[in-house]
């Protein structure tokens, strides 16, 4: 149980983080985690209409400078990927 508590904890930083960071770049995002099963692994997505003017990379730089600011090396090591995604791109259009 203590370990559900402790990784609630970091995403729920990293969540805040992202939301916060991004809205005060003028980008409203949405933030959701998933666990990668079988390890101890999370997947975040993050989707911004404003992405749209950056490319992938801008994106990426972005956000895991946001995420390496909030979180410990060892917390980041529990992140398997990040991804950002425009709504259109997330609905797969």
């Amino acid at each position: 149980m203590a370990t559900m508590k402790i990784r609630s904890e970091f995403l729920t930083r990293l969540k805040k983080s992202l939301v916060d960071d991004l809205k005060g770049a003028n980008i409203q995002a949405k933030v959701s985690t998933e666990p990668v099963p079988t390890t101890l692994l999370h997947r975040v997505t993050v989707i911004a209409a404003k992405f749209k003017a950056l490319k992938h990379s801008e994106r990426q730089s972005l956000v895991w400078r946001i995420a390496e600011r909030t979180l410990s090396e060892d917390e980041q090591l529990r992140i398997s990927m990040i991804l950002t995604l425009t709504r259109a791109e997330a609905d797969g259009k």
